[in-house]
């Protein structure tokens, strides 16, 4: 037997032991693989959205390449140490640590170039319909031929080949620098008594809490840098509830004499204090990138399920154009002429008005709303708007109120209003009581928010304040007409006329949200695979202390059911216990979204959890199948 067969016919002995490991790496392989082909893909590159899409993709590439290059380090490293005393049997009957270090070397060459070669071939099985799908969500109108690009499959092949090749090298070198009795010796190492500080833990559990109230209460604008805090937060205090409060919650178990000694219990709460010791770090890691997972395929399913939601609340009007000073009046209608031309052209169903408006100032005491611009409307003309546009009556106001309309996006970073404001009028000045209420017109390029004021008053504004013209258009089923509506707006060629319209915003929103989607979701797969890769090679690095823990059971009389129970609840504990965690964090990260959202994000996230724990429960009845096999083999074994 040759040298490469005896390499190779390591790496075939311990094919279970890799299966998982080399279906993370293919899959990262079949993304990154599938990804590049769109880049080199001909018809992409008559789109105008060609440089967003390489532009993402090329981040998305270099996530998924860094991630996978960590992701195979550990791997490596973690089965190298399952197979130290393997290791230590060769060294102790003659192997050179050269030989030692090149048959490492030549295995993980052999798992890598299978990972990349499958992956590239189920790439390629699965190109046509990852260019449907990305067509689709793209809207591009039509669906991509299928394509294989030569340069995708050597930029993959080559950039995988030394991402291995490095990983070899980097791992053989740790191993180098251990003595024969250390390989030998392997993962095992007397056990001590898990300890745990009170007060880690209840910092820990005080660091969760305080993230999760953070996330509870934040809105759009403070997320923004909540949100850093939160991952200081939530990085190390899910480290330490791993690390410590789990330990302390076993113990408390341990002293309850009711719950530690009835049925299995006591050897189930034991072990498990251990166990949760010893793989606490792997166990807080493995939440880390199970939340991640869930975070951004919740956030990013549930921006893209509520799209036509958040069109309709930024923008009130379903067509508005807006126009300044009596100089464009005339291209002011012109403008609404072309528009509805066209509407009628392509049987646009539509009601419309036109209606006068013009900008104050007003004047206070609080420097907050002093000097600030409004754009006025008469009561009467707002009315008639709202009737148009099937929105809610407005509230009535008497001769001396004013209904001031903020952008209900930023009430909770709206000054605290006056009571009363006074306003500009020519030489004179107004003073109104201030009523306040959500901005339920388009807002301008000119000011955010509006005024609402009785027709007198309006009048008096009027005479002398800056003159506006406002048009408004309804258009019933307003997404069904989106091209008609763009081309409308497109019609609209003065550089004086503004339109705002449904139709552009949710064009702009969906576009946007497509590229996140389709680029984010293939990598938060990617993070939970791997994370569910990372317990199964915790499990199997440990599986030689278990079979003598477990041999020791069965010899002391407990019975194949018993000692499978024991397993399998502890299985259980290790595999949910971070997925429970990880739910936990991505539910209040959906609460932060819901703050943003108008729409309910509870389904989108029911959906995403539901996926991620189907995908989880089946890698747990895999994993389990095969431990507890492994381990009845074993004991089995023994008493012969």
């Amino acid at each position: 037997m040759t040298f490469r067969q005896f390499a190779f016919n390591n790496v075939k002995r311990n094919t279970r032991a890799y299966l998982s490991y080399f279906l993370s790496c293919m899959f990262a392989v079949v993304v990154f693989f599938m990804y590049t082909v769109v880049i080199f893909h001909p018809q992409i590159a008559t789109y105008d959205f060609i440089d967003a899409v390489k532009l993402g993709i090329v981040v998305s590439e270099i996530i998924i390449y860094l991630f996978s290059f960590l992701f195979v380090l550990y791997s490596t490293a973690t089965f190298i140490k399952s197979r130290k005393k393997e290791y230590g049997i060769l060294t102790t009957l003659g192997i050179s640590k050269l030989q030692l270090n090149r048959m490492l070397i030549l295995e993980n060459t052999i798992i890598g170039l299978a990972s990349i070669f499958a992956g590239i071939l189920v790439g390629a099985l699965f190109t046509k319909l990852f260019l449907m799908i990305f067509s689709f969500i793209l809207g591009t109108g039509e669906v991509f031929s299928f394509y294989l690009s030569w340069k995708a499959i050597a930029i993959t092949v080559l950039l995988f080949f030394i991402m291995f090749e490095v990983n070899s090298l980097l791992v053989v070198f740790t191993l180098r620098t251990k003595s024969i009795m250390e390989v030998f010796r392997g993962a095992q190492a007397p056990r001590k008594k898990p300890r745990f500080s009170w007060i880690l833990s209840i910092l820990s559990l005080a660091a969760v809490v305080y993230s999760y109230y953070l996330a509870y209460t934040s809105d759009m604008i403070s997320i923004m840098y909540r949100m850093f805090i939160i991952l200081a937060l939530i990085i190390p205090g899910t480290y330490f509830l791993f690390t410590q409060f789990s330990i302390a919650l076993t113990s408390f178990l341990q002293r309850r004499k009711g719950i530690f000694y009835k049925h299995l219990n006591l050897l189930i709460i034991s072990d498990l204090t251990y166990k949760l010791k010893d793989n606490a770090r792997l166990l807080s890691m493995v939440t880390i990138l199970s939340a991640v997972a869930f975070t951004s395929s919740g956030v990013l399913y549930g921006f893209f399920q509520s799209i036509e939601d958040e069109t309709e609340r930024f923008v009130p009007h379903d067509f508005s154009l807006v126009a300044e000073g009596e100089e464009n009046k005339q291209a002011f209608i012109e403008s609404i002429n072309q528009v509805e031309t066209i509407f009628h052209e392509t049987n646009t169903p539509f009601q419309s008005m036109k209606v006068p408006a013009v900008k104050t100032t007003s004047i206070s005491s609080s420097p907050d709303w002093d000097n600030v611009e409004l754009i006025a409307f008469s009561y009467s003309n707002y009315q008639k708007m709202m009737e148009v546009n099937d929105q809610a009556p407005p509230s009535p106001i008497e001769d001396d109120q004013a209904l001031l309309l903020t952008q209900p996006i930023l009430s909770s970073y709206i000054p605290q209003i006056p009571n009363k404001l006074r306003f500009n009028s020519g030489k004179n000045q107004t003073e109104l009581e201030i009523k306040t209420g959500e901005n339920t017109t388009n807002a301008t390029i000119f000011a955010t928010n509006a005024l609402i004021v009785p027709d007198a008053v309006f009048t008096r504004f009027k005479q002398s304040g800056k003159q506006f013209f406002y048009y408004t258009a309804h258009i019933p089923n307003w997404i069904q007409h989106i091209d008609e509506i763009e081309k409308a707006e497109a019609a609209v060629t003065s550089p004086n006329i503004f339109p705002d319209s449904k139709a552009s915003i949710y064009t702009s929103f969906k576009k946007t949200m497509s590229y996140l989607f389709f680029f984010g979701i293939f990598i938060s797969v990617l993070f939970f695979l791997a994370a569910g890769s990372i317990l199964y090679f915790r499990m199997y690095q440990g599986i030689d202390k278990d079979v003598a823990h477990y041999y020791s059971l069965y010899r002391i009389g407990l019975t194949d059911k018993e000692m499978r129970q024991i397993a399998t609840r502890q299985l259980v504990f290790l595999f949910f216990l971070p997925f429970l965690v990880a739910v936990i964090h991505a539910g209040f990260a959906y609460k932060a979204l819901q703050n943003m959202l108008v729409s309910s994000v509870f389904i989108p996230s029911v959906y995403i959890i539901s996926f991620y724990f189907i995908v989880h429960f089946i890698n747990f009845i895999f994993i389990r199948n095969f431990y507890l096999s492994k381990l009845k083999k074993t004991w089995r074994a023994s008493t012969l």
